[in-house]
């Protein structure tokens, strides 16, 4: 007897050399009454009854490619089809322009007028430590330059922008694949501060995974994270691994609570890639929503070794985990916190005071960051040392 199941792969023609490629998410609806089928990924397997379907894939830029005809699927066929993406806008690769009147032109402004409001260096190594712990010997450099864009490659000293000006510093971070590089362009407008940035990874299943969810594609960024965690050894294991995708894919579910499967991928994060801040903020995130505070914890008084978190959602974690401990642990409180509460944390005095000191620089960056970003954007700071 026939399955009355059906399978179906979706493929999409993406054009080479352009920013993005890889994985898309693909919705399968039933052309009779657009009812929603299945969702999935392209180049994934999606099993759905026999039937006539409509087939679209998602852009990160909200435009769908669709297949031409219905899709006609009869019991136990299991079928390819291609997406054509021809009439579609695929952006091309970011180029890293020399100065302000390279390629970048909407971002374009009088050299003169530009560096007499703002001195710009490309800054390296873990600030975050000296600002937690005025004790630690910083281990920061600056380069001063005159570019609004950079290609900056993979190194475990991690790279920011600061942009000097009279009312305090920006700092911009510039998140870098393992074995890869970043091209990154910007403007920050010295009256009104708004801050413009396009990146480009130089993976172009990084750069559409990136813009769906810069660009608030929820849905979308749910249905490729879901795929990123059942292929979680090739994002961290094989040759092409890709730590910065396993991130946003973290963030991505915290962000759903979507929780199953987390445990493993998290704990790798930090086991492996002790050069990405953010592998930290997310295990934290992750242990507390499970109720493992104390691990939590734990993993939390080891921020100033890792740094400031690449991803803006990475600070918020971290300021709220650190806020609610220091106000659990505070042998002060008498509003309904209980000795059994602070034993659990096991906080000694020397831990509640750097505790305390975490809170409160994370409440200051909390303060600074640039809302309209997905990568950590902070305004008015002062200058780290």
């Amino acid at each position: 007897m026939a399955d009355p199941k059906a399978s179906l792969t979706v493929k999409l023609d993406v054009p080479a050399e352009h920013r993005w490629s890889g994985t898309f998410p693909v919705e399968v609806r039933n052309s009779d009454n657009l009812i929603l089928t299945a969702t999935g990924v392209s180049d994934g397997r999606l099993e759905v009854p026999a039937g006539r379907y409509f087939v679209t894939a998602s852009l990160p830029n909200g435009q769908q490619a669709t297949v031409d005809d219905i899709v006609d699927l009869q019991p136990g066929d299991d079928k390819q089809v291609r997406l054509s993406v021809s009439d579609l806008d695929f952006p091309a690769t970011l180029e890293n322009t020399t100065t302000l009147r390279g390629s970048f032109k909407e971002f374009v402004r009088p050299i003169t007028r530009y560096f007499t409001a703002q001195n710009v260096a490309i800054l390296r190594g873990n600030w975050l430590a000296a600002v937690i712990d005025p004790k630690t010997v910083a281990s920061v450099s600056r380069q001063p330059t005159t570019r609004s864009s950079i290609e900056i490659g993979f190194s475990d000293v991690n790279a920011w922008i600061e942009i000097a000006a009279s009312d305090g510093c920006s700092y911009l971070a510039v998140p870098v694949d393992e074995n890869r590089s970043t091209t990154m362009q910007w403007h920050l407008d010295p009256k009104t501060s708004a801050l413009e940035l396009k990146f480009d990874f130089n993976d172009g299943e990084l750069n559409s995974f990136f813009d769906f969810v810069h660009n608030g594609q929820s849905f979308e960024a749910r249905s490729i994270s879901r795929s990123i965690i059942v292929q979680s050894e090739q994002y961290m294991v094989d040759k092409r691994r890709s730590p910065l995708t396993a991130i946003l894919g973290a963030y991505v579910l915290l962000r759903a609570n979507e929780l199953d499967g987390m445990d493993v991928w998290t704990d790798n994060l930090v086991n492996w890639f002790t050069w990405l801040p953010d592998a930290l903020a997310i295990r934290v995130e992750y242990l507390a929503r499970v109720g493992a505070h104390s691990a939590a914890l734990r993993q939390l008084l080891d921020v100033p070794k890792w740094g400031t978190p690449w991803i803006r959602s990475g600070i918020a974690y971290l300021e709220n985990r650190a806020k609610l401990y220091v106000n659990v642990a505070d042998p002060d409180r008498t509003d309904g916190v209980t000795d059994a509460s602070r034993t659990v944390l096991g906080l000694g005095p020397d831990d509640l005071k750097k505790i305390r000191r975490i809170a409160d620089v994370f409440s200051e960056l909390a303060s600074a960051l640039d809302m309209t970003q997905t990568v950590t954007a902070l305004h008015g700071l002062w200058r780290v040392s």
